[in-house]
């Protein structure tokens, strides 16, 4: 059995080395002697016999090598023994160690982080069956023109009537729920209310109990309810029990049929219950609330299936002469659960990071190349001695890679914590981060990184110590020569890369942050500093307050209550708050407007508020005047537009005294007369051009749940607490929730361009700093090696302030060479960053010159200290130097 003797050989020769030299040693002295012995019997004496046995045998330790070198294992011994050298050599030399280390660490740490968060998101398989077959459908039409907008029911029904690329057809509507009943308080969550097909498309099973059957979409059906995992565990204590058993959602009683598990969260990452949503007939067209979910059938694709919708959206315009520039768009469910934007910033962000490994692995062949100079001396002794150069170079490729994984198991450490980080704080809100983690693809990643970076910036120092001229180096004691010569270009050349790809960086960075700033300039449209407002949502927990009466009533006393708050200024009733929680969209017909057949003014925002709403939040009146107490459901109808609605409609005229109406299809509303115009509000996000708005008074368009806005005079999280505790004393069955301030709201709402903007920040800076390490030391180990000059210089008379332009002017060349080098690959590279930036073009001016600038500083400041030093020189010990 060869195998099985070659294993036990390994073995042998591996663990118990120390017997196996023992037992060498034995066998060639007992070989020796029975030469020895052959010699006197063929008549030599003792002496002639055992000299003519030792020349024929050759030499013992020579023997012994020659035996080593066939030993079975042979190749993992030297190995080890490499191994060995380079740890005790790494250990003598810890300052090189802990630079080399620190720089590879912060550049795979950051790359196994962004790895998993990348693989995470965009690759790791969705807890879906079969995900890569499923789409969400939209629809997007003029005048709404939202990209991924929603459908109303009759457009599913239109769209499901003529399908044939996609099995069973699915609507769903995702609007936020008042869960209650007998177990614990009240509370509002995200929710989502689903036709029978919903679960069966996405192949996910309930944890216990059963999803929605076939039919229980139907008008008939009776209110059923599937819980999440998380509001199982939350409210019911994780009971079975909880099967069968009869909650209220929205105030109306609903039956409990199963629990999903807490990995399911579609459509949205924080969804906790799920309804049936009756498929009542429609009457008219709208409301526009709806998006379709389906799977595709066997062999279709998605570009069929878009092709398909396309020929349906024609038909649906056909039908419609509302509907202009009709699109059903069809997106992958990935696709639709991260959005548009997420993906190419995750994978500017990868390649940035990729980049900062870059600059490490540079710096680190530049600490490399500086010790294979120091080294010279010592390669050329070793190869004098015998040493092969391929074992010079396997040995210094071993150092290399000691190193790159001592900065990979660094690396790794970082990498989960920076991790840990993102999943608990979330800042950019990014879905699917439950599914970012380091797990066994990042540990693999994190071992490949380290084992490439370890032969990149270690084969060319390895290779050019590998090449060393014996007669040369030890002739001039290692110092100077041709061959410290090339290395001192090959240094400066990977310098200038390093200067260059760190440009390329700080211009990104500094596009999306003069960006960030833009986007944290823009107001929202209201005057209230953000601090001193406080947003809540209330529902009222009883059925009586669908009634309008009663609800009004409820609201007056919520008013009363919250203005008597102490700290409070000012309280107001919306449905709509800046910068993005939009209530309502629709159009609106004008008096004496003509349009043709079919047409209808734009959809804008159709907010209800009280008549304390623009003071609340400090949005200015600009012509007429505000709501008041006297609009009551009994007075004539009024409405305010804002300026942007008055200035687009009613051009070069009056709009105060002017009528407009809701004109949604199939409804007949009263004409509201403009009493008043208002600032400008965004309600649509802070990114998104100033949305036409008109506004009308709760007393007259009544809505069961509502945003309270108070204004305060100091800061309104310290009133969170108490306006919580007197608004469930007048409606203990009510729900509060998103209760935050309007900072907190306006900060949400830029978390991911914060996020995007801050790691990239990162990145550039992690950048720079190594690019100024690797500029100090190429200056330094230059002022080093040129003592001897500079000592000459100094002798024969030249000034401190010369040395000191002489060897800036070395850093400064560098700088310009690698700036101008990085300004062409920044022309290239950002425009990546293009769909990432508001209110700046990807060659702005200012972040072309800055960033430049701003380099060469650093590089400067890097370069002045070596330069100082090299004043300090004393030409009596420089001219004794070497």
């Amino acid at each position: 059995m060869p195998l099985l003797s070659r294993l036990a050989g390994l073995r042998r020769n591996l663990f118990t080395r120390p017997r196996v030299e023992r037992d060498l040693d034995d066998e060639l002295r007992a070989y020796l002697d029975l030469l020895t012995e052959q010699k006197r019997a063929a008549g030599m004496d003792a002496a002639e016999a055992r000299r003519a046995a030792r020349i024929e045998l050759g030499g013992l330790e020579q023997v012994k090598e020659e035996v080593r070198q066939v030993r079975t294992g042979r190749m993992l011994e030297e190995l080890l023994q490499d191994l060995r050298y380079g740890i005790r050599t790494l250990r003598t030399h810890p300052a090189f160690t802990i630079v080399a280390v620190l720089a590879l660490a912060l550049g795979i740490g950051a790359n196994t982080a962004m790895f998993s968060v990348a693989y995470g998101i965009l690759l790791r398989p969705l807890p879906y069956a079969g995900a890569d077959r499923v789409a969400v459908v939209y629809m997007r039409f003029f005048p709404r023109d939202f990209a991924f907008g929603t459908m109303c029911m009759r457009d599913y029904l239109m769209w499901k009537e003529n399908n044939r690329a996609f099995e069973e057809p699915s609507l769903f509507t995702n609007p936020r729920m008042d869960v209650g009943g007998n177990a614990g308080v009240p509370e509002q969550v995200q929710g989502a209310s689903v036709t029978a097909g919903f679960f069966p498309t996405l192949g996910v099973r309930p944890l216990i109990g059963r999803t929605f059957a076939a039919g229980e979409d139907q008008p008939a059906a009776g209110s059923l309810t599937v819980l999440g995992e998380s509001i199982w565990r939350r409210r019911f204590g994780g009971s079975p029990a909880v099967l069968g058993a009869t909650i209220l959602v929205n105030g109306a009683p609903s039956t409990v049929i199963g629990v999903m598990p807490g990995e399911f969260q579609f459509p949205r990452r924080e969804t906790e219950v799920w309804t049936n949503l009756r498929l009542n007939p429609p009457t008219r067209y709208g409301p526009w609330f709806y998006r379709g979910v389906a799977r595709l059938k066997p062999g279709v694709t998605l570009r069929q299936a878009q092709a398909e919708t396309n020929n349906i959206g024609l038909r649906m315009m056909q039908q419609n002469s509302y509907y202009k520039r009709l699109t059903l768009p069809v997106l992958g469910l990935r696709d639709a659960l991260l959005g548009t934007t997420l993906r190419p910033a995750i994978l500017v962000l990868a390649g940035a990071v990729g980049l900062v490994l870059l600059i490490a692995v540079v710096n680190v062949a530049n600490l490399m190349l500086a010790r294979a100079t120091v080294r010279q001396r010592e390669m050329a002794l070793r190869l004098s001695l015998g040493a092969g150069r391929g074992r010079l170079v396997r040995q210094l490729l071993t150092e290399s890679v000691l190193l790159a994984v001592m900065g990979g198991a660094a690396g790794l450490a970082l990498a989960w914590g920076g991790i840990s980080l993102i999943r608990a704080w979330n800042p950019g809100d990014l879905p699917l981060i439950d599914s970012v983690r380091l797990d066994g693809g990042a540990l693999g990643f994190t071992v490949l990184v380290s084992m490439l970076t370890g032969v990149l910036f270690g084969l060319a120092p390895a290779l050019a110590s590998a090449r060393t001229d014996l007669h040369s180096t030890i002739k001039e004691g290692g110092r100077g020569g041709a061959a410290s010569q090339a290395r001192g270009r090959t240094r400066a050349a990977l310098v200038v890369s390093e200067i260059a790809v760190s440009l390329t960086l700080l211009v990104g960075a500094g596009l999306l942050l003069r960006s960030f700033v833009n986007l944290q300039a823009v107001t929202g449209g209201f005057a209230t500093p953000p601090r001193q407002i406080l947003t809540m949502r209330f529902s009222p927990g009883s059925a009586k307050y669908k009634d309008a009466r009663a609800g009004l009533a409820l609201y007056d006393e919520v008013l009363r209550r919250a203005r008597g708050v102490p700290g409070v200024e000012t309280a107001a009733l919306t449905d709509s708050l800046p910068p993005d929680r939009q209530g309502d969209a629709d159009s609106f017909g004008m008096e004496g407007q003509t349009l043709a057949p079919g047409d209808i003014n734009p959809i804008v925002t159709a907010a209800t508020v009280s008549p304390d709403y623009f003071q609340a939040l400090g949005i200015p009146l600009v012509k007429g005047r505000s709501f008041t107490v006297h609009d009551t459901p009994e007075s004539a109808k009024v409405a305010i537009v804002s300026e942007g609605f008055a200035r687009r409609f009613y051009p070069n005229q009056e709009a105060v005294g002017k009528r407009i109406r809701e004109s949604g299809p199939g409804m007949g509303n009263d004409w509201m007369e403009i009493v008043g115009v208002v600032g400008n509000v965004k309600y649509l996000g802070l990114t998104v051009d100033t949305d036409p708005a008109y506004y009308m008074p709760f007393a007259q368009i009544y809505d069961r749940r509502m945003f309270l806005a108070v204004r305060t005079s100091g800061d309104a999280a310290r009133l969170a607490a108490a306006l919580r505790r007197d608004i469930q004393a007048i409606d203990p069955a009510g729900t509060l929730a998103q209760v935050g301030t309007m900072e907190q709201a306006l900060a949400l709402s830029v978390s991911q361009p914060r996020f995007d903007t801050m790691l990239l920040v990162l990145f550039a800076g992690i950048a720079l700093l190594l690019a100024a390490i690797g500029i100090y030391g190429l200056i330094a180990y230059s002022v080093a090696q040129r003592t001897h000059e500079i000592g000459v210089r100094m002798a024969l008379g030249a000034a401190q302030a010369d040395v000191v332009r002489m060897v800036v002017r070395q850093g400064a060349w560098l700088a310009a060479i690698g700036i101008g080098l990085g300004l062409g690959g920044a022309f290239a590279l950002t425009r990546l960053l293009k769909t990432m930036l508001f209110g700046i073009g990807v060659t702005d001016p200012l972040t072309f010159l800055a960033a430049p600038l701003g380099l060469m500083l650093v590089v400067l400041l890097a370069t002045f200290l070596p330069a100082f030093r090299a004043t300090r020189i004393s030409p009596v010990v420089a001219l004794r130097y070497e």
